[in-house]
């Protein structure tokens, strides 16, 4: 219907063609993976409107000169001149996509390792991998696993990195501490006019998070929703067509 997300081919291989060919036991795994790009697709574009609507607000603060009737925090590691502000729906919001992503990573684990070991299919996307590199010589799997291993683009995001010192922000968010998301206010020294960051950004200063080559909320939403997508669809495709 108009209001639900429609996805052509994805919404055609799940229900067309792996619901005919998996048993039911099986294809709950298809579909809640399914479920989870939709929602994945909801809160990128919930996450969008919200910084679009936290720019307007704060640019319109500084061209009223009205900065001082909202709480900003001075940064005093950056400077007296840094100011922070934190928007709060927005922080909730992209701790919501971190944790349905590594969700849709989950379910697509099980459904993928479902067919091929269908009683006790692999639970995490690690595991899965392994489990298909072990047969790697299948021309079928061995064109998945191309998709598949573009996940380490998510590396630090919402699967934990390599190294066993740091963990991903969807780690760090769920079992630990928020990560702060804000907007920079910066003053120029010379003009006395106030600088606004394009868009909320991650802090990258966290000592047990990677940093990023772009640490916008917005830019690293994208690249989430995108990556699952091109796994989830061109595997099921794959595997079933």
């Amino acid at each position: 219907d108009a209001l639900e997300p429609h996805y052509d081919n994805l919404d055609h291989i799940v229900d067309d063609i792996i619901h005919l060919k998996v048993p039911e036991g099986q294809f709950k795994f298809f579909d809640a993976c399914r479920f989870k790009i939709k929602s994945i697709w909801y809160i990128r574009k919930r996450i969008e409107e919200l910084d679009n609507d936290y720019l307007k607000f704060l640019s319109l603060c500084i061209s009223e000169d009205s900065l001082e009737e909202i709480s900003l925090i001075k940064n005093k590691d950056w400077g007296e001149e840094y100011y922070l502000y934190f928007p709060f729906f927005e922080a909730i919001e992209f701790e919501n996509l971190l944790a349905q992503g590594k969700a849709c990573l989950d379910c697509f684990s099980k459904a993928i390792g479902s067919i091929y070991c269908p009683g006790a299919p692999p639970r995490k996307l690690k595991s899965l991998i392994k489990f298909l590199e072990s047969k790697s010589e299948d021309k079928k799997i061995s064109k998945m696993l191309e998709f598949i291993r573009h996940a380490h683009r998510l590396h630090g995001v919402i699967i934990d990195p390599l190294s066993n010192k740091e963990k991903s922000l969807r780690d760090l968010v769920t079992h630990y501490e928020r990560v702060d998301i804000f907007f920079t206010i910066r003053m120029d020294k010379d003009t006395r006019e106030y600088a606004l960051s394009n868009g909320a950004l991650v802090n990258m200063r966290h000592p047990r998070i990677t940093r990023f080559p772009n640490c916008r909320v917005t830019e690293i939403t994208d690249k989430v929703w995108f990556l699952l997508l091109g796994i989830v669809e061109n595997c099921f495709k794959i595997q079933f067509e």
